[in-house]
């Protein structure tokens, strides 16, 4: 940031108390990145800032550049994604979304895409019918413009054979993509059996926008497969266990 007085729009990933009245937040910005920042005097009853910091709101901020936290001046709310959202199970994927946001991203290195991407996957969250795909669609999204995009044509290993339609194909996690024949024989405690149509799906996934991909019927079985197959990789190449999911099973138990 070359001035040190700014605004931009952003998403609340979290918040935590610093003291009796001040916040510290992670917000994810469409022109700076992910920024960390003060609301100093937010948790006070009559605070300026209201319900505007809190985890999944959609804020225009206004803020000043600080020695080490940004400092925020001014807020207002443009879409708070689950304020009128009853469903726990929802609100969860949604922590878990942001959780892995934070995880992933650097400080102050700007990517409007991912911006974009977040905006989006938390927006179709809240009337989603199919959450699960729509969570692992975001996931391999988010892996793509962080440059782990799987290889799901030619052989992740030797990267010269095109690998032959099948009903089940080998998947090297470590690599990052599918294996030919030759490289299956190869030792690797990192490689997982997908079903073609896991591998058409994936692939589906990667090129549609969330928009096409947002309430699509999938049987429960596929979405198994794709997401045992998305948690590997994102536990691999991030070392990302999530949180969250704790919180998820004890909502199903409900």
């Amino acid at each position: 940031m070359s001035s040190r007085l700014f605004r931009t729009n952003g998403i609340v990933l979290k918040n935590f108390k610093l003291n009796e009245s001040d916040k510290i937040l992670t917000i994810y910005t469409q022109n700076y990145g992910k920024i960390r920042a003060i609301a100093k005097g937010v948790r006070k009853t009559k605070s300026q800032f209201g319900s505007s910091l809190e985890n999944l709101t959609l804020v225009n901020i206004l803020a000043f550049k600080g020695k080490n936290l940004n400092i925020i001046s001014q807020t207002e709310i443009i879409a708070s994604f689950f304020s009128e959202c009853k469903d726990l199970y929802l609100y969860g994927l949604a922590l878990q979304c942001a959780e892995i946001i934070d995880k992933v991203t650097a400080d102050e290195d700007s990517n409007e895409s991912l911006y974009l991407l977040a905006k989006d996957v938390f927006s179709f969250l809240r009337v989603e019918k199919n959450p699960l795909l729509l969570i692992a669609a975001f996931k391999w999204k988010l892996l793509s413009l962080m440059g782990y995009s799987p290889k799901i044509n030619y052989c992740a290993n030797c990267n010269q054979k095109k690998v032959v339609c099948s009903e089940s194909y080998m998947f090297d996690i470590q690599n990052g993509g599918i294996l030919c024949s030759d490289c299956q024989k190869i030792q690797s405690y990192y490689k997982i059996i997908i079903t073609k149509y896991c591998l058409q799906l994936l692939g589906r996934i990667l090129v549609a926008d969330l928009s096409k991909i947002h309430n699509k019927k999938v049987s429960k079985s596929d979405l198994d497969d794709l997401n045992v197959l998305t948690d590997k990789y994102l536990e691999y190449h991030f070392e990302i266990v999530n949180l969250s999911k704790n919180f998820l099973n004890r909502i199903k138990l409900l």
